[in-house]
C-alpha cells in the first residue's frame, strides 16, 4: 500500500529542526500504530502543544523510535497513563516505566492515531534516534510503503554581501532571484548579476514525495564555485539537543521579516552543527570568495534522500568598480531588513540606518552626489570619519548616498551628518559564550554563556507607552536572556497580575515575571520590544455538555493566556483532555465504564497566567437523545390549468 509524508527530517520549523517524518493519514484519526521493531515503552507522556500524546520505545540496538500527536494508547498503555493522572491530578505529564515493564514485540498495536499537540491536523510524527539521542532520518531504513519519483525543486535564491567591501550589482546587499526551470529539468536564472568580493549564497527550496501535495525540507545542498564543491549540507542526522541552531542555519532576519526559511549555503558565525561539509574553501566557510575580478560559474544541486535531484547553474560577472566614488544602479529584487530607523531633524536630508551582523549601513537621501559630506561616527569623545562608500542613483532627487561601517572596529553611539544627529542606540559588544552584564538607570540585562549564537550589538531604548526595546526579533537568542526592569512612567502596578510581555510584530506573548520593590525580573529567548501589561479579566469557561455519558467545556483566555484547568464531580477532580486548538476540554473517567450519577455537582475552573480564576458549574443531567423527526410528505397541489381569454 502506497503512503507520503507531509513533512521530513530537518524540515526548517519555528526554532527547531524537524524531528522525524509525518506520516500522512488520509485526513483521519484513529488508525492503528504498529511498533517498529521489538523492545520496550520507555516513555509515555502528554503535552498540551509539541508531541500531544506520545510514546517512546526502547530497541535492543539501542534505538529509539518516536510516535507522536497519538489519539489515544491501547488499553494496557492508556490505563497506566490515566491511572497515573489520576495519582497526581494532572493533565500534562511525562512519565519513564521501568524496563520491560511494557514489552513490546514489532507490529503490535500501541495506540491510535490523532492530531493532538502542536499538529496542524491528523497524522503520525515519527522518529529514531540512537542512544546519544541523536536523531536520524527514518527513510534511511527504507519504507516500501513511501515512493518519492519527483525532485526538489528551487523557489528562489538569494546572494548576499559578507563584508563592508562585497558588492551586488554594485551595493552592499541582499538579492533574491527566481530560478527558471528549463525544458531539461535544470534552472537558470535570466538576469545578469555582478559580484565581488565574499558572497554567501541562500536557498530557498523544497521537495515533494510522489502523490503528497506538502512541501517537504531538502535533505542535501551542494554548491559549486567553477567546479569545485565549495559547501554542502546534509540532513540525516542531528544532535537533538542542537535543535534550536536551525535559527543560524536559516536566514532568521528573512524568516522573522516575510517568514520566507533559506538555507545557507555557508556556515554562519555561532553555528556549530556538525551538517556540514567544506574542502576547497575552508578558511571562508562556505562564502564564495570573489577576489580576482574574474566571471565565475555558480552551481547549486538539491538531493532529498531518494538521490532525486534539481541543479541551477550561473554566472557571476565581476564588479566594475568597487570605489567610494562609483555611481550605481539596482538590478534584481533587493530585500531592504531594515532596523529603526532614525531621521534626522526636519529640514535634513533623510538618513536611515540598518545593522546587518557586523556592518552598519547608513543611507541618506535627497542630498547631492557631487559633494556628499563625511559622516563622522562618535563614540563617547572620540569622532571618526567616514567616507562615502557609493551612491546609489535614483530617479530624479532620489540619489542615496551610502556609508558602510565595520562595527568589529567601531561601535558609534550616534553618527553626524551634516547638520543633524542620528542617534544608533548602541550601548555595548557582548561576546557568546561568556557572561556578561549591561545596567542603566533602569534595566539590568544578564546574558549567559549559552544565551547568543553570535556577538550582538547591543542596542536599547525607551519608546512611547512604556515600551522597551532590545535589538530586534530578527536576531535569534540561543537560550534566555535575563531582564531586570524599572518602569520610569506611571503605571498601577499590581504584582499578581501586572506581567512582562513580548509585543513586538502586533503580538503579545505572556513572559511572566516577578516583582521585588518595584523592579520585575523576567526572561526572554526573543529579542525586540518588551511592555508591562496588567490581566484583570478572568478565562471563560463555559460548560457545554454535562451527562452521565462525560462532561465538555470551552476555555479561553484574552491576554496572558490559560496556565491551569480543573473539573470537580460532587467535589472529587476529573481528567479532563485538553485541546487547545478547539478550546476544548472533556472529561477523561478512570473507570471509562462507570457513568456520572445524575444530579452529580460539576464545577470547571481555569486559571490564566496572571493568577485569574475562571469557572462555570452546573449538575449532570440525564441524557436525552434528540430524535429527528422525518419531515411528513406534502401531497402535491393540483396543477391548474390556464385557460386562455
Amino acid at each position: 500500500m502506497a503512503n507520503s509524508l507531509a513533512g521530513g527530517l530537518g524540515d526548517l520549523r519555528p526554532n527547531h529542526f524537524h524531528a522525524g517524518i509525518d506520516i500522512r493519514t488520509g485526513g483521519r484519526e484513529g488508525l492503528p500504530v504498529h511498533a517498529a521493531a521489538d523492545g520496550y515503552v520507555s516513555r509515555i507522556a502528554v503535552f498540551t502543544g509539541g508531541y500531544g500524546n506520545v510514546i517512546f520505545i526502547k530497541h535492543p540496538n539501542g534505538l529509539t523510535t518516536v510516535y507522536g500527536h497519538l489519539k489515544t494508547l491501547n488499553d494496557t498503555l492508556g490505563t497506566y497513563l490515566r491511572a497515573n493522572q489520576y495519582q497526581k491530578k494532572t493533565f500534562e505529564i511525562d512519565l519513564r516505566p521501568a524496563p520491560g515493564q511494557f514489552p513490546i514485540t514489532k507490529g503490535d498495536v500501541i495506540a491510535a492515531s490523532g492530531n493532538t499537540g502542536g499538529s496542524g491536523g491528523p497524522h503520525l510524527h515519527f522518529e529514531v534516534r540512537d542512544g546519544n539521542d541523536n536523531l536520524i532520518n527514518p527513510l534511511l531504513y527504507g519504507f516500501s510503503e513511501i515512493r518519492d519519483e519527483v525532485p526538489p525543486y528551487f523557489e528562489r535564491v538569494a546572494l548576499k554581501t559578507m563584508t563592508a567591501t562585497s558588492r551586488i550589482n554594485g551595493e552592499y546587499q541582499r538579492v533574491s532571484y527566481a530560478p527558471v526551470r528549463q525544458s531539461d529539468g535544470t534552472y537558470r536564472i535570466t538576469q545578469p548579476i555582478t559580484a565581488s568580493g565574499l558572497i554567501g549564497m541562500e536557498v530557498l527550496g523544497y521537495d515533494k514525495t510522489t502523490g503528497s501535495p506538502y512541501r517537504n525540507g531538502i535533505s542535501c545542498l551542494e554548491i559549486r564555485l567553477d567546479g569545485r564543491e565549495v559547501f554542502a549540507y546534509n540532513m540525516n542526522s542531528f544532535p537533538n539537543e542542537q535543535t534550536r541552531f536551525m535559527n543560524v542555519h536559516e536566514n532568521y532576519e528573512v524568516e522573522q521579516t516575510n517568514g520566507q526559511r533559506y538555507h545557507r549555503g555557508y556556515i554562519a558565525d555561532g553555528n556549530i552543527l556538525n551538517l556540514y561539509k567544506l574542502q576547497s574553501n575552508v578558511a571562508y566557510r562556505g562564502r564564495l570568495p570573489l577576489l580576482d575580478g574574474k566571471p565565475h560559474e555558480v552551481t547549486l544541486t538539491l538531493y532529498d534522500a531518494y538521490d532525486n535531484s534539481a541543479q541551477l547553474t550561473f554566472t557571476l560577472l565581476p564588479e566594475i568598480s568597487v570605489s567610494s566614488s562609483s555611481i550605481v544602479d539596482s538590478l534584481g529584487e533587493e530585500e531592504t531588513l531594515s532596523v529603526a530607523p532614525e531621521p534626522l531633524p526636519v529640514g535634513d536630508p533623510t538618513v536611515t540606518i540598518t545593522t546587518d551582523e557586523n556592518v552598519l549601513k547608513l543611507t541618506a537621501k535627497n542630498i547631492s552626489v557631487s559633494n556628499p559630506p563625511v559622516a563622522k561616527l562618535i563614540t563617547g569623545r572620540t569622532v571618526t570619519e567616514q567616507p562615502v562608500s557609493y551612491i546609489r542613483r535614483g530617479a530624479g532627487p532620489n540619489n542615496q548616498v551610502v556609508y558602510l561601517i565595520d562595527l568589529r572596529q567601531t561601535l558609534p553611539d550616534s553618527v553626524q551628518f551634516g547638520r543633524g544627529v542620528v542617534r544608533t542606540n548602541f550601548k555595548k559588544r557582548i561576546i557568546p559564550g561568556r557572561n556578561d552584564v549591561f545596567t542603566n538607570a533602569t534595566t539590568r540585562l544578564e546574558f549567559g554563556t549559552r544565551t547568543l549564537f553570535d556577538t550582538l550589538h547591543l542596542t536599547m531604548r525607551s519608546l512611547p507607552g512604556g515600551i522597551l526595546e532590545i535589538n530586534q526579533p530578527t536576531i535569534p537568542l540561543n537560550d534566555y536572556l535575563t531582564i531586570q526592569y524599572v518602569p520610569n512612567y506611571p503605571i498601577a502596578i499590581d504584582t499578581m497580575r501586572t506581567k512582562a510581555y513580548w509585543v513586538s510584530g502586533g503580538r503579545e506573548s505572556f513572559l511572566g515575571g516577578k516583582w521585588n520593590k518595584g523592579r520585575i525580573e523576567f526572561k526572554t529567548r526573543s529579542l525586540g520590544r518588551f511592555q508591562l501589561l496588567t490581566d484583570a479579566t478572568p478565562p471563560r469557561v463555559d460548560i457545554v455538555s454535562a451527562t452521565p455519558k462525560g462532561i465538555s467545556a470551552k476555555i479561553r483566555d484574552d491576554l496572558s493566556g490559560i496556565a491551569e484547568f480543573r473539573a470537580l464531580v460532587n467535589g472529587e477532580w476529573v481528567l479532563m483532555q485538553y485541546d487547545y486548538k478547539r478550546a476544548l476540554l472533556w472529561s477523561d473517567k478512570l473507570n471509562p465504564d462507570e457513568p456520572f450519577e445524575t444530579g452529580s455537582e460539576v464545577l470547571v475552573q481555569v486559571k490564566d497566567q496572571s493568577g485569574n480564576i475562571g469557572s462555570d458549574s452546573t449538575t449532570i443531567q440525564e441524557y436525552r437523545p434528540v430524535v429527528k423527526r422525518k419531515a411528513a410528505k406534502q401531497k402535491a397541489a393540483p396543477k391548474r390549468s390556464r385557460k386562455r381569454r
